[in-house]
């Protein structure tokens, strides 16, 4: 504690007659005990007497000091306390008293020699609850202690049943099974709290892209619980959110009207029932605000009281906190995915990607025989991050169709009898309608190639899709060797292709292990009727080792990045790999073969 009431529990205490501290019954009430100050002893020990036979227990100190000191220890209900003392007058304990939140609210009576208005003046403005003037009578001491003390334990006893009742709703809805989702998890608290409260109004609102606000979930009288609903208008939205940025708030229907005109109701336009009083609180995730909690009374009880006012800001405050700990997160995450999905849609409507083509050639003549088709965004973002979060944002199929779609635009440009290959995920060929109306009537051999990252839980199902694409289409299965069931995948598929992850290519001509592996792998595929295309070649030394396994088929930076398609027929990058242009491709299959398929989505 600052000032003299901090440096007077510096000192050491000096010896006082008292009594051990236990709280007595006034009202039916237990009361904290009194404290008697006065620096005459024979005063202080007459008041002490008398309080004591009238049920209360008692400190005593024989100045301002010793007071402060006791007060700054120990509980007190009340303090008697003398005017005119040597050192810190009565006067100046008070103030101190009053400075301090801790004891601003300990009701005092002053003890005085006169009735001097001044004085008594002077006391209520620093503080005082009541005045005694000496000589004192007993009765009248007792009775107007008693009073005082009924007083504040009447208000104790209020503020203790009302952070027990807090208290409890707080425990049940610590105890409530939650979902994940932000409006299912509101409604759960909003509910709990329209059955254990008496308020007429509760609200959870979400602060959304674009400064809007939408609700979550809603009590209100009448309508009873409700999820979600259209976004506040806009005076509501500049209202609250400059209360919320502010910190809790509570106010009534005749302080919101004096501060906006009486033009915008308390709820927002949520609640149907006039309110006559609300408090709100934001609600935070990682200190970034995310949404707003409101709770209200209804209008028809006349004016709110400031001490219901109050109550609703400590509730509105505790219910916040739960909230941003029990769904804040969510929120955040909510907004966040909903930020992210409307970069995407920009990112489709705008076009802001690109086909890029990568030469897939023949071991060991390295001829070009076939281009894949992968995307490349404008914005730098990797393709397989960027196909996730259209995938988590709900577009993944959009960024599938768009992305084939923009190949397909260019692929004309490649030579016919290449084979083209694309990527499309599991799921893309499970819903089927899209693709086949892709490649419905394209006249070309091409290749659709199943990412090894995607999990496929239902292979009948996929070979009767990979069934209905029809014409030339062949199915390749990406990094066999690595990711989910790679062999699985071939026995079940049964692929044209399959892709040696460039995990097991990188540096393969220096480790005998990975050399048996790509072995056993390749003695696999070939009787499996699978032709091995290993990736990521790099390295002469890797292409001749692969060769010498019988690999046939590669592709790698060694032959040809991925390019626009005016740079897709690849410069020569080592004799045996000559330039592109106005050479024969040679087919990689006959138009005879028949080849069970099945596929997924691959991002380079």
């Amino acid at each position: 504690m600052a000032g003299a009431l901090g440096d007077a529990l510096m000192q050491p205490i000096r010896p006082v007659s008292v009594v051990i501290p236990v709280p007595v019954a006034v009202g039916g009430a237990l009361a904290l005990p009194i404290l008697v100050v006065d620096d005459h002893e024979d005063l202080r020990r007459f008041f002490g007497e008398t309080l004591t036979r009238a049920g209360f227990d008692v400190f005593e100190a024989e100045n301002g000091g010793d007071a402060l000191r006791i007060v700054g220890e120990e509980p007190i209900g009340l303090i008697l306390l003398d005017v005119q003392m040597p050192g810190l007058s009565g006067l100046e304990v008070l103030a101190t008293l009053r400075s301090h939140a801790d004891t601003a609210t300990i009701p005092v009576i002053l003890i005085t020699g006169s009735v001097d208005p001044l004085t008594v003046e002077e006391g209520l403005e620093a503080g005082a609850n009541d005045f005694l003037t000496k000589p004192v009578r007993v009765p009248e001491l007792v009775a107007r202690v008693r009073a005082h003390v009924r007083s504040q334990t009447a208000w104790t006893k209020l503020l203790r049943d009302e952070l027990h009742a807090r208290a409890g709703v707080v425990s049940v809805l610590g105890h409530i099974k939650v979902s994940g989702a932000p409006d299912e998890a509101a409604a759960a608290v909003v509910g709990e709290l329209a059955m254990q409260t008496t308020s007429d109004f509760v609200a959870v609102l979400q602060l959304a892209e674009g400064n809007r606000l939408q609700p979550l979930a809603t009590y209100a009288l009448g309508p009873g619980v409700s999820r979600g609903g259209p976004s506040l208008s806009a005076p509501h939205i500049r209202y609250l959110l400059s209360r919320a940025r502010a910190g809790p708030w509570a106010e009534s229907s005749e302080q919101h009207g004096q501060g906006n005109g009486g033009g915008v109701d308390l709820s927002g336009g949520l609640s149907p029932t006039p309110l006559g009083a609300t408090a709100g609180a934001p609600i935070y995730a990682a200190n970034r605000l995310v949404g707003l909690f409101m709770i209200g009374v209804a209008a028809d009880a006349g004016t709110v009281a400031p001490a219901r006012q109050a109550k609703l800001l400590a509730a509105a405050i505790d219910y916040a906190s739960i909230f941003s700990a029990v769904a804040g997160p969510a929120i955040a995450d909510r907004r966040r995915t909903a930020a992210t999905r409307a970069t995407l849609q920009r990112g489709l409507t705008d076009r802001a990607f690109y086909p890029v083509f990568q030469p897939i050639v023949e071991m060991p003549s390295r001829r070009v025989i076939g281009f894949e088709a992968l995307t490349r965004f404008r914005d730098g973002v990797r393709p397989d991050t960027r196909f996730a979060e259209a995938t988590s944002s709900g577009l993944g199929f959009e960024y599938e169709t768009a992305a084939i779609e923009e190949a397909l635009k260019v692929a004309n440009r490649l030579p016919m009898d290449a084979l083209l290959s694309l990527n499309a995920s599991p799921e893309f060929v499970l819903e089927g309608a899209r693709l086949k109306q892709l490649l419905d009537g394209l006249g070309r051999k091409l290749v659709v190639e199943l990412t090894e990252h995607a999990r496929i839980d239902d292979y009948r199902a996929l070979r009767a899709a990979i069934g209905k694409i029809g014409g030339q289409v062949r199915i390749a299965v990406d990094d066999a060797g690595a990711g989910y069931a790679s062999l699985r995948h071939i026995v079940e598929l049964k692929p044209a292709f399959a892709k040696l992850d460039l995990t097991i290519v990188r540096g393969i001509q220096d480790d005998k292990v990975r050399q048996a592996l790509v072995a056993g792998l390749q003695y696999f595929a070939a009787q499996s009727d699978c032709r091995l295309i290993a990736e990521g070649v790099e390295t002469d030394a890797e292409a001749d080792t692969l060769q010498s396994l019988g690999i046939p088929l590669a592709q790698g930076y060694l032959f040809g990045r991925p390019t626009a398609i005016a740079l897709a027929r690849p410069a020569a990058q080592s004799a045996r790999c000559p330039a592109a242009a106005g050479r024969a491709y040679k087919p990689l299959w006959t138009p005879t073969r028949s080849t069970a398929v099945g596929g997924s989505r691959r991002r380079k």
